[in-house]
C-alpha cells in the first residue's frame, strides 16, 4: 500500500512537470548567460607577461567608455579568477562592490568584496540561483575562460580588440583549446582605432 502510494505521488510529480512545460509561457523561464566581455591586443593578449595591462591606459579615457558602463549596468554577477581579483585589488578602490563576484582559487580565503570558490566551472554554474544570477560576466583570466570554453559555458563573446601589438604575453586563446562555432551578433568600430566584435554561441541563438 505504501509503495502504491508513492509511486502516484511520483506519476502526479512527473504529470504537473509536463502540464508546466506545456503551459508555461516562454518568458516565466528563467536562463542564465554567461557574457565573455574582456580586451585583447591586435596579437591577441590580454596582458603582458607579467600581468601588466599598461598598454590599455592610452585607451581609458573619460571621453569614450566603449560600451563599459550599459554592460556593466545589464549585468548581475561577476565571475573570474584569483590573480585577476588580487590585479583589481591594486588598482585602489573596488569597483564592483554592488554586484555578486565569485573568485576561482585553489585555496579559499575571505574577502569583503567576493566569494571565494573552487573546483568544477560546470559544477559551480549548475548550483547557482538562476534567478539571482540571470546575467554574468566571465571577467577572466586566461586559464579560467578556457576552463568555461572547455565545457562549451559562454553564451556570448564581447571582444574589444586594442590597436596595440605587444609582442608577447598572456594569451587569451591558446592552442589546444576546444573548437566552437559562434555567430556575428555585432561590430563597433571606434575613432580611436578599438574594434569591438560581439558574437554568440549559435546554440543560444536556436534556444
Amino acid at each position: 500500500m505504501e509503495n502504491r502510494l508513492r509511486n502516484k505521488q511520483q506519476l502526479d510529480i512527473r504529470v504537473c512537470e509536463v502540464i508546466i512545460n506545456i503551459i508555461l509561457p516562454p518568458y516565466f523561464i528563467v536562463t542564465r548567460k554567461v557574457i565573455l566581455y574582456i580586451a585583447t591586443s591586435l596579437d591577441g593578449f590580454i596582458a603582458r607577461k607579467d600581468g601588466s595591462v599598461d598598454w590599455l591606459e592610452k585607451y581609458n579615457t573619460p571621453a569614450e567608455d566603449y560600451g563599459y558602463n550599459d554592460f556593466l549596468d545589464s549585468i548581475d554577477t561577476i565571475v573570474m579568477g584569483n590573480t585577476s581579483y588580487q590585479q583589481i585589488l591594486s588598482f585602489g578602490e573596488f569597483p564592483y562592490k554592488n554586484k555578486k563576484c565569485f573568485v576561482f582559487a585553489n585555496k579559499g580565503t575571505e574577502s569583503q568584496y567576493a566569494e571565494f570558490v573552487k573546483g568544477s566551472v560546470e559544477t559551480f554554474l549548475g548550483e547557482l540561483n538562476p534567478d539571482k544570477n540571470k546575467n554574468m560576466w566571465l571577467l577572466g583570466g586566461a586559464n579560467l575562460v578556457r576552463q568555461f570554453i572547455g565545457q562549451d559555458l559562454i553564451d556570448e563573446f564581447i571582444i574589444t580588440i586594442v590597436p596595440v601589438i605587444i609582442g608577447g604575453g598572456i594569451q587569451l586563446f591558446s592552442e589546444g583549446g576546444t573548437e566552437l562555432s559562434l555567430a556575428l551578433k555585432e561590430v563597433k568600430s571606434y575613432k580611436s582605432g578599438v574594434v569591438q566584435i560581439h558574437y554568440e554561441r549559435k546554440q543560444t541563438m536556436n534556444k
